[in-house]
């Protein structure tokens, strides 16, 4: 029927070393998508600041 079907279980010690892989990945995602924001307000040339007068 199908081959992946009958395929044997992945070693533990491979399987965890792929999920750290993963998880740095994925937290590598994480601070560049927080720290994002904070890059391009540096960067940008306008100095404007929001001021609310009541």
């Amino acid at each position: 029927m199908f081959p992946g079907m009958f395929m044997r279980k992945p070693d533990k010690a491979v399987a965890l070393k792929q999920l750290r892989t993963h998880v740095a990945l994925f937290a590598g995602w994480v601070v560049v998508v927080r720290a994002a924001p904070y890059v391009l307000a540096y960067l940008s040339d306008s100095k404007e600041e929001l001021k609310i007068e009541l």
